[in-house]
């Protein structure tokens, strides 16, 4: 099982958190005070190099998200249906990952995997029921910000898969021109 420790135990990922939290996203932050109030229900962990942070499929440890403070993380999926996994990106601090399973409980819908030493702020699901109980307002804050999260990460993806599209489209005329001038010519 993965030790953590209270966020505030580190000053310095306190303060990086508070600046994540706090940046200006889609026309949306939260306030100082708001992020300070949340920071103070997130759990600091730790993962080494080749740490597989969330994976894909699990449907047990789906309660938590982390934002990441510090390193590098590899996402990647096997959704494609082929044998190899399918890179979807690298992120880096500032990213929030898990936060859909989070919010709905359905297994992680991608494998996210430490390439360097990783610094992360971990909210559990029970962290963000006391903080709904206790503070309601930054709860629902949060959960706004996290929807326009995730809403932007979906509209990042459907333009990734219409380009991803129009290549398919492209290669496969390619190859019907190709079967015509090979099928017309004489041996």
């Amino acid at each position: 099982m993965l030790k953590t420790l209270a966020l505030t135990e580190s000053p310095e990922l306190v303060a990086k958190a508070l600046h994540f939290l706090c940046q200006s996203r889609a026309s949306f932050a939260l306030e100082q005070e708001e992020a300070q109030c949340i920071v103070t229900y997130m759990r600091w962990v730790r993962y080494p190099p080749g740490s597989v942070l969330l994976l894909e499929g699990e449907g047990s440890r789906t309660s938590y998200m982390l934002l990441l403070l510090e390193g590098d993380v590899s996402v990647d999926t096997e959704a494609s249906g082929r044998a190899d996994r399918v890179a979807i990106s690298v992120i880096g601090p500032g990213s929030l990952i898990g936060e859909m399973a989070l919010l709905d409980g359905e297994p992680r819908s991608a494998s996210c995997t430490a390439i360097t030493s990783v610094q992360a702020a971990g909210l559990s699901h029970a962290g963000l029921e006391l903080m709904a109980s206790a503070h309601p307002r930054v709860a629902f804050k949060l959960m706004v910000y996290l929807a326009r999260h995730t809403s932007g990460r979906l509209r990042l993806l459907s333009e990734q898969l219409n380009m991803y599209d129009q290549l398919n489209a492209a290669l496969h005329q390619e190859m019907n021109q190709l079967r015509t001038a090979n099928g017309n010519k004489t041996p």
